[in-house]
């Protein structure tokens, strides 16, 4: 039997090893297992990558700026290296995605929410025919109700009670007070003289002012004194104005005999 030669089998192995790496090679393309896979698996891993995005972050009025991935807001507070006190109101919430702008209140205390009135504002609408210390109510106006939460705050070191937020849940409806413009100038003597100066000595300038003696308003008027210088009811209910006027009525009438209205205070009158 012949014997190969030992450079023939050398031949024959190295054209059986290239056919082996020229069938594995060409399975890997096939089957996506080669070099294009790997260059776009690290394609699509860079595409996956988040993008830092820019949070300003306000604790109280401290101002944090930062770039991020952090897809929470609690991702982007705990890698800033806030903690969230049990009160402290945060908006957006924890668990919502990362926002441009992220607000934290530190709280000292539990809220706490009450339901308020809101009292109506007036509204004055002028009557030339009606003196000027005649008022008459067009309309009574409704209050307004809002929600208000209030909660204990840090404010330049110390404690201080705060409103947080509040919600209007009805506006007020104003009140229309219609009021005279019409003058009544009593002139004589009386006009020119000092009711201010009388008025604070004799009530500390208060026109609602009671003594209990049976003594009224601005000018401490008796009723009946009062009723003499055509006033109706308590001096003290009518406006200032009237009683400025019903004052200076009274003084003409008395012919400026001011002692027996004003014993102590009168000689102000003429300060």
């Amino acid at each position: 039997m012949r014997r190969r030669s030992p450079k023939v089998v050398i031949f024959v192995a190295g054209i059986a090893a290239v056919l082996v790496v020229a069938v594995t090679s060409a399975a890997m393309f096939f089957n996506g297992d080669g070099p294009a896979k790997r260059d776009v698996a690290s394609t699509d891993a860079v595409k996956r990558a988040p993008t830092p995005v820019r949070v300003v972050v306000f604790v109280d009025r401290a101002r944090t700026e930062t770039m991020t991935t952090g897809r929470t807001v609690r991702e982007v507070l705990t890698r800033l290296g806030i903690r969230v006190g049990p009160y402290d109101l945060v908006h957006p919430g924890l668990d919502g995605p990362t926002a441009p702008m992220i607000k934290v209140v530190r709280l000292l205390s539990r809220p706490v929410t009450k339901v308020v009135q809101v009292p109506p504002p007036t509204v004055k609408k002028k009557n030339k025919a009606m003196y000027v210390w005649d008022e008459k109510v067009l309309r009574k106006g409704r209050p307004g109700v809002k929600v208000v939460r209030t909660a204990y705050v840090r404010r330049h070191g110390k404690k201080v009670k705060a409103i947080i937020a509040q919600v209007v849940k009805r506006r007020p409806e104003p009140r229309i007070l219609e009021v005279g413009t019409k003058g009544a100038p009593v002139g004589g003597a009386a006009a020119r003289l000092n009711w201010k100066a009388l008025a604070e000595c004799e009530s500390h300038g208060n026109p609602r002012a009671v003594n209990g003696a049976g003594y009224y308003g601005l000018y401490q008027f008796s009723t009946s004194s009062w009723a003499s210088a055509g006033g109706s009811g308590k001096p003290s209910d009518a406006t200032a104005a009237e009683q400025t006027y019903r004052a200076q009525l009274l003084y003409n009438r008395v012919h400026g005999r001011w002692q027996g209205q004003w014993p102590s205070c009168g000689r102000l009158l003429f300060s």
